[in-house]
């Protein structure tokens, strides 16, 4: 009995002896990557307007931007400019994995108005709470925590999904940036000049009537423009058929109608 019990205790310290290591070279790795990361000096960078990224708008605007180096997305940026603070979180990536998340939340500043009265300074602010994140295969290894979060904002938790679901946004703008350039603009239907559409970085606005009637988000698969409303379910499929720098033909998948549309300089 005895001599099963040591074994039993030399068995959990060999695995607890390996799987430190493991995390400690998994650590070290991630450490290197993220110093090779910020290294690089000539990144192509995209950015998504606050639409594009956003189901909802915030009281102090938001942007983010993704870094590209030899045609892959190594880091993105993103600010959200809440009632009290700057929200910043940094992601990085390595072979299109989420690696690193820097959280921070910088609460404003005050200042004196005119009239002798408080009120918030937006280009003034400090950090407050600052948690990193490391991750290994999408499981978090370790986990780095400064100061105290601010009462009135939750500090994030699911950095995975969110990074991911980013990257995807920002992958489509990049890799599809030849078409959405050229789609950039306003389009009037062939048919009815007062019906008109608008395309905004990856975002698409219908006119009819010369009214605006709504916005959809937009995303490119193979040659099909999919259009989404946020935080909605309808999904609608084009097919590029054709397009130049006058001309747009589009055809809708699920009715095969045909839609033609002249560029509005």
């Amino acid at each position: 009995m005895r001599q099963k019990i040591i074994f039993y205790w030399i068995l959990c310290a060999s695995i607890y002896v390996v799987f430190g290591q493991n995390g400690s070279d998994a650590l070290s790795q991630i450490y290197d990557q993220i110093e090779i990361i910020d290294s690089y000096t000539e990144f192509e960078t995209f950015y998504l307007d606050s639409e594009e990224f956003l189901d909802k708008m915030v009281d102090h605007g938001a942007e983010l931007n993704g870094y590209y180096e030899h045609e892959r997305l190594k880091k993105i940026t993103r600010k959200i400019g809440t009632q009290i603070a700057d929200v910043i979180t940094t992601f990085y990536f390595w072979n299109d994995q989420l690696i690193y998340a820097n959280y921070k939340q910088r609460p404003y500043l005050e200042k004196l108005n005119e009239n002798g009265q408080k009120i918030m300074d937006y280009s003034r602010m400090y950090t407050k709470y600052e948690s990193k994140h490391y991750f290994k295969n999408r499981k978090q290894i370790k986990k780095e925590v400064i100061g105290k979060p601010l009462d009135r904002i939750t500090p994030e938790k699911n950095f995975v999904m969110y990074a991911e679901k980013m990257k995807a946004l920002l992958d489509n703008k990049f890799y599809n940036k030849v078409v959405y350039g050229a789609l950039q603009g306003r389009w009037n239907f062939v048919e009815n000049e007062s019906d008109y559409v608008v395309f905004e970085g990856t975002m698409r606005f219908n006119f009819y009537n010369g009214r605006f009637a709504n916005r959809l988000k937009t995303r490119i698969e193979n040659g099909v423009m999919i259009c989404f409303f946020p935080m909605d379910d309808r999904i609608y499929r084009y097919k590029i058929e054709n397009i130049t720098d006058q001309e747009l033909t589009l055809i809708d998948l699920s009715s095969e109608q045909e839609f033609r549309y002249t560029k509005v300089e």
